[in-house]
């Protein structure tokens, strides 16, 4: 799958939308990774929403799986206490693999 460059690939401008838009930029950032993981964007936004951001917590996590399967890792038990800093690494892994030289 051919990925465009966002300027989010830069993980500092990734930091500071979410925090610049006190995390709603992550909206726009999850229906992004949704299409490069072949999923459904708006389903995932509306269970955000639905579920008050429990979804949010699922989902990061299997993207977190996803994202070290892109790159031939596995994903180790202890990155549960990274969640809060989940886009940051999925958004890593994702230039890791797609972005290689930046």
């Amino acid at each position: 799958m051919e990925v465009d460059y966002y300027p989010e690939n830069n993980l500092i401008v990734l930091l500071l939308l979410t925090l610049l838009t006190a995390g709603l930029y992550l909206f726009w950032w999850i229906a992004k990774v949704s299409r490069i993981f072949d999923e459904n964007p708006i389903s995932n936004i509306l269970l955000i929403i639905f579920t008050g951001g429990i979804w949010y917590l699922y989902i990061s996590l299997k993207y977190i799986q996803k994202s070290e399967q892109l790159n031939g890792r596995d994903a180790k038990w202890y990155i549960i206490f990274f969640l809060p800093l989940s886009f940051l690494i999925i958004q890593n892994n994702i230039n890791e693999k797609y972005f290689p030289g930046r």
